[in-house]
């Protein structure tokens, strides 16, 4: 009988247990999205509640290895801002027509909801990782 009362906590407890849920853990910082020139949705990788950087580059782009690195290194303390990376190979590839790049480097910066807010190319890029951190600060 004295167990009687304790149904409807033990009913609280199980509940909270069922609905809580594991946390998700936290995504990786930076993201090769696709193999050279090959088509990819930017959309499906954007993560809500982060600011997202996608770089799109080429291997054979001098100024997108070395503006990638300093805008990684940039955001690199930033928990809430990722990047991804997509690779347009040649420049005359399916992914590079699509998104329209033909100029590198060239960035796209996608708030936290998954609106793209910033293009930049170009020397542009070098603004990326203070354009993403002001948009970290928005609601």
């Amino acid at each position: 009988m004295r167990w009687r009362g304790l149904a409807p906590l033990v009913a609280m407890v199980v509940l909270m247990v069922a609905c809580s849920g594991t946390p998700r853990p936290a995504p990786a910082k930076s993201v090769q999205l696709n193999a050279p020139g090959a088509i990819v949705a930017v959309a499906d990788h954007l993560e809500p509640g982060y600011v997202t950087v996608v770089d799109f580059w080429a291997e054979s782009c001098g100024a997108c290895h070395t503006v990638g690195a300093l805008v990684a290194e940039q955001v690199a303390t930033e928990p809430r801002v990722l990047i991804r990376k997509i690779d347009v190979g040649d420049g005359f590839t399916p992914v590079a027509e699509t998104y329209g790049v033909n100029v590198l480097p060239h960035y796209r910066i996608y708030d936290k909801h998954g609106k793209q807010r910033h293009v930049l190319v170009g020397n542009e890029c070098l603004k990326a990782a203070a354009l993403a951190r002001q948009l970290v600060s928005e609601p």
